[in-house]
């Protein structure tokens, strides 16, 4: 830090007007840099939120890969016979058709908020959108799976 004082110093010195607009551009970029990259235990806090939203978006596609490709005895006895239209993709019931097409826009969703975590460039603000958001997706997509589960219950083995 002090080095930095003493650069600062030696612009204006060397430099007088020229020197301090120099310092105060680079000083202002320097602070816009550390607020963007800030590590502090609130964004670290805010990646850990987020990463929970994601998890619980691939809890409820694992519930419906384990219907579709499960070995247990559950997921294959509901996969024939309590909740086959569920497993159907060219099915004609719009609740069941929601859930599908919910569920390929949360595998979409999963992969670009993996992408995003893995970056270190996320502020503060991003993370509270992108959790709002993964939130909101979470809670929508488990609904969905509950309701589709529902009216394949209905339908029965057809």
């Amino acid at each position: 830090m002090g080095l930095l004082i003493a650069a600062f110093a030696l612009l204006v010195l060397w430099l007088k007007v020229a020197g301090l607009l120099l310092a105060l551009t680079i000083l202002g970029a320097l602070i816009v840099l550390m607020q963007r990259y800030d590590t502090t235990p609130e964004v670290v806090s805010l990646r850990a939120s987020l990463a929970i939203a994601r998890d619980d978006i691939a809890e409820t596609l694992a519930l419906y890969d384990d219907l579709l490709t499960g070995m247990s005895a559950e997921a294959i006895a509901d996969r024939t016979l309590h909740v086959p239209a569920l497993a159907d993709r060219g099915t004609t019931n719009p609740v069941i058709q929601d859930f599908h097409l919910r569920a390929d826009a949360a595998r979409r969703f999963l992969q670009r908020v993996d992408g995003l975590l893995a970056s270190t460039d996320l502020d503060r603000p991003q993370l509270e959108r992108l959790i709002a958001v993964a939130d909101e997706r979470a809670e929508n997509l488990a609904a969905s799976w509950q309701d589709a589960r529902r009216a394949a219950r209905e339908i029965g083995p057809g």
